[in-house]
């Protein structure tokens, strides 16, 4: 066993696919599975299922990539630590943000830290919450900048930027007169009161989803949904339009646009944060990045995440 062909293995799992494994891995399609038939021969079991055209791994394959992903990611952190002693100029840091706020966040960051650091390559990973704390703790990027909520990851946070998860109502809504006059704390309403409505909620990838689905389950009933979407932006320009009531995150929202905010119950607070493994080691350049991050979020309002350019 070598580093290489653990690198193998745990790309042949990422991709589920013999194919796209090779491709990734710049190696032929028959010699990446020359190498699976003869690992799994050596270890007298099959590490994957073939399933349609998916290879799944079986309990064995689970325990094998397990391990093999806890010793390449020894090997990347022991060499952080070597490029920190001996002051080495280039680097590469792996980074997971969201399309929303974190590309606001990295247009303001990365000038600054590329200024320190102007050989170091950033990696950017893009996706939604769940993708990137998954992607994260399977070591596949160093640390994450997210949303951290009741939705517990298995990840440490470093916490900034409070910011409440709270149903929003359309203009001209039937309720709208239950909500708290402009300036005051949100009031609170009852979902029952909306059982029969039609949502706009982000898909059930994300984790603002699955805080409102807990509420929903809380109130006793499923809610009936009229658009699903993974961009939090396109679902509060859909409440904007009269389509639904929503549940997103306050920072998003605008009281010049006409619509009512209340508290869940109970109140759902959303933290800015960046997310990364129990036990991870930064090098010098990641732990002036994640300054920069927590500076960034100390230094903006909420309201402006998704309105700087």
């Amino acid at each position: 066993m070598n580093l290489k062909q653990l690198n193998y293995i745990v790309e042949i799992a990422d991709s589920q696919n013999i194919s796209r494994a090779a491709e990734r891995l710049f190696v032929s399609r028959p010699a990446l599975n020359h190498y699976l038939i003869s690992l799994e021969a050596e270890l007298g079991m099959p590490l994957f299922k073939r399933i349609g055209h998916k290879l799944v791994p079986t309990y064995a394959g689970q325990l094998y990539i397990g391990a093999a992903r806890q010793i390449l990611d020894i090997r990347k952190q022991t060499y952080k630590q070597l490029e920190d002693l001996s002051g080495s100029k280039i680097g590469r840091i792996e980074v997971g943000i969201t399309r929303g706020i974190g590309n606001s966040m990295f247009a303001k960051v990365f000038p600054k830290f590329n200024r320190r650091y102007p050989n170091h390559t950033v990696n950017l990973i893009e996706g939604n919450v769940r993708e990137l704390e998954e992607a994260t703790l399977e070591g596949k990027i160093d640390f994450c900048v997210v949303g951290s909520g009741s939705v517990e990851s298995g990840l440490k946070h470093m916490v900034s930027a409070p910011c409440e998860l709270v149903l929003v109502l359309p203009p001209e809504h039937r309720l709208k007169y239950l909500a708290a006059p402009p300036g005051a704390p949100y009031a609170t309403l009852d979902l029952n009161m909306l059982r029969d409505e039609y949502f706009v909620l982000m898909n059930s990838e994300t984790n603002v989803r699955a805080i409102a689905d807990k509420h929903f389950r809380m109130a006793g009933f499923k809610p009936k949904v009229m658009l699903e979407c993974s961009m939090s932006t396109l679902a509060y320009k859909m409440v904007l339009q009269g389509i639904g009531p929503s549940i997103l995150m306050e920072n998003q929202i605008s009281a010049a646009d006409g619509v009512y905010c209340f508290s869940l119950s109970p109140r759902e607070i959303w933290y800015q944060s960046v997310a990364f493994r129990e036990g991870a080691k930064f090098s010098k350049c990641e732990e002036y990045f994640i300054e920069l991050v927590m500076q960034y979020f100390a230094e903006t309002s909420p309201q402006q995440f998704f309105r700087e350019p």
